[in-house]
C-alpha cells in the first residue's frame, strides 16, 4: 500500500509540475487570434490599439440615440473608427485574461485526476485496487471545482443575457423531471441503468442541477457550431474557420450525439457491448476537448460578425455596440473556454471514476457502511457522465434547429 500511495504522489507531483513548468493551461490557447478596438482619441500617429471598458473615456461622437440624420446627410465617415486590430494571444497576454486563475485551477485538477485514473485503470498488479480511494477524492474534488465554476460563470451577469439564465432555470426543472421519470419508470426496461429507487432523488437533483449549469455552455457551443461551420454560407473566413477546425466541429457534434444513444436498451445487447460504449462515451468527450480551439476562435469571431453587422446597419453605425461586443469577447474568452471544456472534463473525469476496479472506500478508516456502496457510486458517476454529455447534445440540437428554422439568430 505505501508503494502504491508514494507512486499516486509521485504521478500527481509530476504532472502538477510538468502543467506549471510547460504553462499547459496558456499553452493550449497559444496563437489563437483575438480582436481589439483602436482608441477613438485623435493622435497624430494615427489610431492605436487600446483594451479598455467602452465608456471608460468619453468619444467624440454623440449619443447613438440622438443621430437624427437627414436624407441630404453628407457628413464624412472616419474609417479610423471602423478598423479592428487583431492580435495572436500569447504566454503573457493570457494570463491578464479575467477569469485566468478559475480556468488554470479547473485545468491542473483536473489533469492530475486524469493522470491518477489513469494509473489506476492500467495498472498491472492486482493490489493497487485497495488505493482507489485516491482518485475517488481527486474526482470528486475535481468535479466539484468544474461545476461550481460552471455556476459562478453561469451568474456573471456581463457574460450572459437575462434570457439565457431564465432558460437555465427551465432547463434546470426539466432535466429534472425526466431523470427522475428515467429512472424511476425506464431504467432498466428502456435505460440500461441499476440506479436504485432510493437515490433516485438525489440523481434526479444532480441532473436538474446539470441541465441548469449546462444551458449557456451549450448555447455558446451551438452558436460556435453554427458560425464556425458556415451554415449561412457568408464564405467569411474572419467569421468561420479552417477546413480541419471544420471537421472537429462537425465529429464533436455527430459524436456526442451518438454516444448516449448507446444505452437504450434495445441497442445494448451485443456481447461486450458495455465496453464500446464507455468508449464511445470517452471518444465523444475527448473529441469535444479536441474541438477546444475552434470553439474559442469561433467565439472571438462572433464579436466580429457582430462589428460588421453594426457598422453596415445603417447610415449612422452604432460603433458603441460594436466596440463593446468586441471588448467583453476578449475580456471573458477564459470563461468561454471554461464553458466549453468543463463539460467534456467532467465526463471524463465520472466514465474514469466507474471503470476503476475494487470497492472505492477500501483503505479509508471508519467507512463503515459506505464499504457496500461501492457499486452504487459507479454507477451514479456513469449515469451522471452520461446525463451530461445527453443533456448537453440535446440543448445544441435544439438550439442549432432553432437557428435553422429562422426562430433564433446569432446578433
Amino acid at each position: 500500500m505505501l508503494s502504491g500511495i508514494f507512486l499516486h504522489a509521485s504521478v500527481s507531483s509530476a504532472t502538477a509540475f510538468l502543467a506549471v513548468f510547460l504553462n499547459l493551461p496558456a499553452l493550449i490557447l497559444q496563437g489563437i487570434h483575438t480582436y481589439i478596438h483602436p482608441d477613438s482619441l485623435p493622435s497624430a500617429d494615427g489610431p492605436q490599439a487600446l483594451l479598455r471598458r467602452p465608456g471608460a473615456v468619453a468619444t467624440s461622437l454623440p449619443d447613438p440615440k440622438r443621430r437624427h440624420r437627414s436624407k441630404d446627410f453628407t457628413g464624412s465617415f472616419d474609417e479610423s473608427k471602423a478598423q479592428l486590430f487583431r492580435l495572436r494571444l500569447t504566454e503573457s497576454l493570457i494570463p491578464s485574461r479575467h477569469f485566468f486563475s478559475s480556468y488554470r485551477s479547473a485545468f491542473i485538477s483536473s489533469f492530475i485526476s486524469l493522470s491518477n485514473l489513469s494509473v489506476c485503470i492500467f495498472y498491472p498488479f492486482a493490489n493497487f485496487s485497495s488505493l482507489a480511494a485516491i482518485p475517488l477524492a481527486a474526482v470528486l474534488i475535481s468535479a466539484s471545482h468544474l461545476l461550481v465554476s460552471l455556476l459562478n460563470l453561469s451568474l456573471e451577469r456581463s457574460a450572459a443575457r437575462r434570457s439565457e439564465r431564465r432558460l437555465s432555470l427551465l432547463a434546470a426543472l426539466i432535466s429534472f423531471l425526466s431523470t427522475f421519470f428515467i429512472l424511476s419508470h425506464l431504467s432498466p426496461s428502456v435505460f440500461d441503468f441499476r440506479i436504485s429507487a432510493a437515490v433516485s432523488p438525489v440523481a434526479a437533483s444532480i441532473a436538474g442541477f446539470l441541465g441548469g449549469v449546462l444551458f449557456i455552455p451549450a448555447a455558446r457551443a451551438a452558436r460556435s457550431f453554427w458560425l464556425g461551420t458556415d451554415q449561412l454560407r457568408w464564405n467569411l473566413s474572419v467569421v468561420s474557420c479552417g477546413a480541419f477546425g471544420r471537421v472537429l466541429l462537425f465529429i464533436s457534434i455527430i459524436s456526442s450525439f451518438f454516444s448516449p444513444l448507446f444505452w437504450f436498451k434495445p441497442l445494448g445487447l451485443a456481447q461486450h457491448f458495455e465496453e464500446w460504449r464507455v468508449c464511445a462515451l470517452t471518444a465523444a468527450a475527448a473529441s469535444q476537448l479536441l474541438a477546444l480551439r475552434p470553439n474559442v476562435q469561433t467565439y472571438l469571431n462572433e464579436a466580429v460578425l457582430c462589428w460588421y453587422q453594426r457598422l453596415h446597419s445603417g447610415r449612422v453605425p452604432d460603433l458603441d455596440y460594436g466596440r463593446a461586443k468586441v471588448f467583453l469577447h476578449n475580456h471573458y474568452v477564459l470563461l468561454a473556454v471554461v464553458q466549453f471544456s468543463a463539460p467534456s472534463l467532467l465526463v471524463l473525469l465520472l466514465v474514469g471514476l466507474s471503470q476503476l476496479k475494487g470497492n472505492l472506500f477500501d483503505g479509508i478508516p471508519f467507512a463503515g457502511g459506505l464499504m457496500n456502496c461501492s457499486d452504487l457510486v459507479k454507477e451514479m458517476a456513469l449515469f451522471i457522465a452520461w446525463w451530461t454529455m445527453f443533456i448537453r447534445s440535446i440543448l445544441i440540437m435544439l438550439l442549432l434547429a432553432l437557428y435553422r428554422c429562422g426562430f433564433a439568430f446569432v446578433s
